[in-house]
């Protein structure tokens, strides 16, 4: 085939950098363990292919939550802080009834709450509204999305394809003989406002059922940046290749993936997009669950540039030195360093059935694959070696800043009794994230994409709910901008056709922007006045205040019961020993009656 000469004159600048020299990008990040105390209990030890991770909030605080799906139906929620910490949360489901694959939170019917879309294996899918008291209430028939119980649901993906303000969902089907024919489900938000939410199923009437195959995953995104959602659909196993549906605006959908070099076939495991080289088109990022390797699409065309530029994607995965040849699953972008280039994670792991622990015995850890990125050139930078990964087969991964330090952390939900929380550490790179608050159309944003400008150089991020492997990633949108200390301007393009744009003269802070502009800066501290660490710019407070410095001799601040504590009560002169002066004032005292103030 003959590739246009924009696919040449990339390919050489990308193979050029990797021939002549990559540049080096210093490794100034690390990663602390998260959850040192082992709070975060999963019961990941049971259970088919694993089971999916949220960090997405749901409870409306502005903080990154954790939930997690349970192959006994159980679903686990955690609270975060803001401040790195979670307490487990009890919102009223008991069990699912079945084994709970992907957990999706997003507002599906309007109405300013985020509400639980739950895929099940072997059992209908559950749908539940979050109601004013916080809880979750069964949606029955889950809106019309529960099917049945023989169907294999997995990963699903949740967006606003038709633009009609309601959110639509896309579910993943892993067929089986035993199924029958099991084809991937769309179902377009039809009405209704909490328990009376409804969803019409229109696969056919759009085109994207898939066929009778086995998928993963799917992911809305606008590959050809026309405004419109396209589907990216994975399947697992080398005679069904992945498709890519694009939209026509219409209600129907065209599968361009042989078109676009997309159509690859592999055991597609995890969908993820980032702009690895800052080109302002979407790369693809496609693990595979077999020891030939991993697939990384470069996208070498952009019609949204060049009206005769068509769109083809080029593997480079043994260029970029990805492919690692082994069993891979959840991958993601995200820039771990805060250079401004997105940075590459890939899970490792295997298995079918996780019959943990036994399961260690004939699998044994493998090592993540952890690839900084060197501005944008090829190979990437393998630092997996100098990561302490304490991954027991992992299978579902998901990115936010739980602790709002402006590094970025991600969530391993691996096999065994709990979770692995890796805690991204700040280095001297500059940061900012953004919160979108659409004025009209639905007020999730999902599908708007973000380009931030400095120097002429952009930076591209898009708002997604679901994607990777049966993962949600945290809801604000991360830019690192390395040694950068301004924003030269930051366009929002509203999945709905409208576009913002805002420059920035603070960074190292998050921002709420709407469709007029800056909404509020928010910045996370201390806003006790008295503490010690007290923040004056601090628009929130994320329960750090430290008082020990209000304590006087001979006390220190407990926080448990938030008060100075006497360090030694048999020290009465407050000398900082126990001696006769101590007894001298005990004597005097002795006999006095106690009055309460």
């Amino acid at each position: 085939m003959a590739y246009p000469l924009t696919v040449y004159v990339r390919l050489f600048m990308l193979l050029a950098t990797s021939v002549l020299g990559l540049k080096t990008v210093g490794w100034c990040q690390a990663f602390t363990d998260g959850d040192p105390g082992g709070l975060l209990y999963t019961n990941h030890v049971g259970g088919f292919l694993g089971h999916g991770v949220s960090m997405a909030d749901f409870n409306g605080d502005g903080h990154d939550d954790l939930t997690f799906t349970q192959f006994q139906g159980e679903i686990r929620f955690y609270e975060g802080d803001g401040n790195g910490q979670f307490a487990q949360a009890d919102l009223g489901i008991l069990n699912t009834g079945g084994e709970a694959k992907c957990a999706l939170w997003a507002d599906l019917d309007g109405d300013g709450d985020q509400d639980l879309f739950v895929t099940q294996r072997l059992a209908p899918n559950r749908l539940y509204a979050r109601m004013p008291d916080g809880s979750l209430q069964e949606v029955p028939n889950a809106g019309g999305m529960a099917g049945t119980s023989l169907e294999r649901a997995y990963g699903a993906s949740i967006a606003d394809y038709d633009q009609d303000q309601r959110l639509d969902v896309y579910v993943c089907h892993y067929h089986s003989p035993q199924s029958n024919s099991e084809s991937n489900r769309l179902f377009r938000g039809d009405a209704g406002v909490d328990l009376d939410m409804s969803f019409a199923d229109v696969t056919e009437a759009a085109g994207v059922g898939n066929g009778v195959k086995q998928s993963f995953q799917s992911t809305w995104i606008d590959v050809d940046r026309d405004g419109l959602l396209d589907l990216h659909v994975i399947n697992d196993r080398t005679g069904w290749p992945d498709a890519l549906y694009r939209n026509l605006g219409n209600g129907t959908f065209m599968d361009m993936a042989a078109s676009w070099g997309i159509d690859i076939g592999i055991y597609s495991m995890s969908s993820s997009f980032g702009d690895f080289d800052k080109d302002l088109d979407w790369d693809i990022m496609v693990s595979n669950g077999a020891v030939d390797g991993n697939r990384f699409l470069v996208c070498q065309g952009a019609p949204f540039q060049v009206a005769s530029d068509p769109l083809f994607y080029t593997d480079m995965a043994e260029e970029a030195g990805v492919l690692l040849e082994n069993l891979a699953w959840g991958a993601m972008w995200l820039d771990v360093n805060n250079d401004s280039w997105e940075d590459l994670y890939i899970a490792t792991g295997t298995s079918m059935y996780t019959d943990y622990p036994n399961v260690t015995n004939f699998y044994p850890n493998s090592t993540n694959g952890l690839f900084l990125n060197p501005e944008g050139s090829l190979p990437l930078e393998d630092i997996s070696a100098s990561i302490n990964w304490d991954n027991e087969l992992t299978f579902s991964v998901a990115y936010g800043d739980h602790n709002e330090d402006g590094a970025l952390d991600f969530i391993s939900h691996r096999m065994g009794p709990r979770a692995a929380l890796y805690n991204g550490v700040a280095n001297d790179n500059h940061w900012l994230q953004v919160m979108l608050k659409p004025n009209q159309g639905h007020p999730d944003a999902i599908g708007s994409v973000l380009t931030l400008w400095n120097d002429g150089v952009p930076s591209s991020r898009t708002l997604t709910c679901g994607s990777q492997y049966m993962s949600q990633n945290g809801r604000w949108v991360h830019f690192g901008l390395g040694n950068q200390t301004a924003v030269d301007s930051l366009v929002v393009s509203w999945h709905g056709g409208s576009s913002t744009t805002v420059s920035l003269e603070e960074v190292d802070r998050r921002i709420v922007l709407n469709e007029d502009g800056l909404v509020e800066s928010v910045v996370s501290g201390c806003t006790y006045a008295v503490a010690c660490n007290y923040n004056a710019e601090a628009t929130e407070d994320n329960g750090s205040c430290d008082l020990s410095c209000t304590c006087g001799p001979g006390t220190t601040w407990d926080p448990i019961a938030g008060r100075c504590m006497v360090t030694c009560a048999a020290d009465h002169n407050n000398d900082g020993g126990i001696g006769a002066g101590d007894l001298l004032l005990f004597l005097t005292w002795f006999g006095d009656d106690c009055t309460e103030d």
